[in-house]
């Protein structure tokens, strides 16, 4: 044999070895492909989306730990989202501040015996969305996943829930994002100002605090500190869950007690003492050079379960919460054009309930802007609303309510909110009965009572108003 049929003889060879690790190559991805899933696709594929949502709500008490479910079979998507009640911002201790967003930050980076980069892939692979983080009450998670791909979400929440790495590596990047949305944060107006907003209306009270966390205390907080916030905070008996999807009952009691059961059975933590705020019509200034003045106001509003919370609901919503159709938004926005957008909403806390506003203006129109809003304010409380508006409004929240579950995990989420204002199991089937039966006097007798006095204003700006 020559030289060169014998280099032909073994270049044949390694073109067809080339061959073979290739299609065995293209076979491994066909097998990752299909054995991945979208999730985002399926939901956006999904017949919730198409049709009114009416299933019933049922309850699981599994040991110390229950949960309600509304079963959902159009789609092999299941739905967890679960809260950990009074493990949030305001209760953190004073000396810990950000323990509870960096916790949430770092369950996920790493768990059991699955490392930050095994967790994230794993994730993505099987298509599995796994989430933590803290409002200022709560602490809050959620699970998401395809239903043939249950097992390994499960252990990826578990490994999250009671095992997580606490790898010394992420904490401290995860501290050097915290502090770095800090320093945004004073960058950002709007973002300023949320936060201003808080420090003001709540001067004194933990609900003061920057949910961000706080820049003092971020650098000192140690791998120890996360460990004991994690086994003190997170318990079966400050513990609410929602299932929905493709899931029965008994096969979700199953899963809620595999999930949740290796949790501490019992912490002791203290409710926070409730706010008793006045307001007056005052305003806190923050001077800065910007193109628009945003502000921010608030009065006294009302709990979940207060008798006034329906009538308050429906007056606020004509006043500042219906998009367009909101007295605020005819008057200054549409007719007088002085702000794109202005609204209202109910905003409600464990230890406060207030009626929340936000605008923004040009410098040159903003004066114009809140001294209309004054005007609409007195003119509501003078007037109340007609029984024409009243019976617009009701129609409209009526025919758009069950619109609001279209995605599984939105229905999940509800039934964590249902339970924590224990609204009820029949909730979903009640709650157009409850808006239907509110009488005109009862929202007027509202008024009277909550928009008695004028909000309390913080705003940011080139504005020359009272400091």
């Amino acid at each position: 044999m020559t030289k060169k049929s014998g280099r032909r003889k073994w270049w044949f060879i390694l073109v067809l070895m080339a061959g073979f690790i290739g299609l065995l190559g293209w076979q491994y991805g066909q097998k990752d492909k299909k054995d991945t899933v979208d999730v985002d696709e399926i939901l956006l594929q999904s017949e919730l989306r198409n049709r009114t949502f009416n299933s019933t709500v049922q309850k699981i008490d599994e040991g110390k730990i229950s949960a309600y479910i509304m079963e959902e079979h159009s789609n092999p998507i299941i739905s967890i989202s679960f809260i950990f009640e009074r493990a949030g911002v305001a209760y953190e201790p004073d000396e810990k501040g950000g323990i509870a967003q960096l916790t949430a930050a770092m369950l996920t980076e790493g768990a059991g015996k699955y490392n930050a980069l095994q967790f994230k892939q794993i994730s993505e692979q099987y298509g599995i969305k796994i989430g933590f983080s803290a409002s200022m009450d709560d602490f809050s998670g959620y699970l998401i996943y395809p239903r043939q791909h249950q097992d390994i979400a499960v252990k990826l929440l578990k490994a999250a829930l009671l095992q997580p790495a606490w790898d010394k590596k992420y904490l401290d990047l995860n501290k050097e994002k915290m502090l770095l949305a800090l320093q945004k944060q004073q960058e950002h107006p709007s973002d300023y100002l949320r936060y201003k907003f808080r420090d003001k209306i709540y001067a004194g009270h933990p609900y003061s605090r920057n949910l961000l966390g706080n820049q003092d205390t971020i650098p000192d907080l140690t791998v120890e500190d996360l460990a004991n916030y994690h086994k003190t905070y997170l318990a079966q008996n400050n513990l609410i869950v929602g299932i929905a999807g493709d899931i029965t009952k008994e096969k979700a009691a199953i899963l809620l007690r595999e999930l949740f059961a290796g949790l501490p059975e019992k912490n002791n933590l203290a409710k926070l003492e409730p706010l008793h705020l006045e307001f007056s019509g005052k305003e806190y200034k923050i001077s800065r050079k910007i193109p628009q003045v945003i502000t921010k106001f608030a009065t006294e509003g009302t709990y979940r379960q207060d008798i006034d919370f329906y009538p308050l609901y429906l007056a606020n919503y004509i006043f500042g919460e219906q998009g367009l159709n909101s007295r605020l938004s005819k008057v200054i926005r549409e007719k007088e054009g002085l702000t794109y957008g202005i609204y209202t909403y109910l905003s409600i806390s464990d230890a406060g309930a207030l009626i929340v506003g936000s605008f923004s203006a040009t410098p040159d129109n903003f004066s114009a802007a809140k001294d209309l809003l004054t005007q609409e304010w007195q003119r509501l409380l003078q007037d109340g609303v007609s029984s024409e508006e009243l019976q617009q409004v009701k129609t409209s929240l009526i025919n758009e309510f069950n619109l609001r579950f279209a995605d599984i995990n939105d229905i999940s989420d509800m039934l964590v909110t249902m339970q924590k204002y224990n609204l009820g199991q029949n909730f979903l089937d009640k709650r157009n009965d409850y808006i239907n039966e509110v009488e005109l006097q009862e929202v007027n007798a509202a008024i009277k009572k909550y928009f008695r006095t004028l909000p309390d204003f913080v705003t940011i700006g080139d504005y020359e108003g009272e400091k």
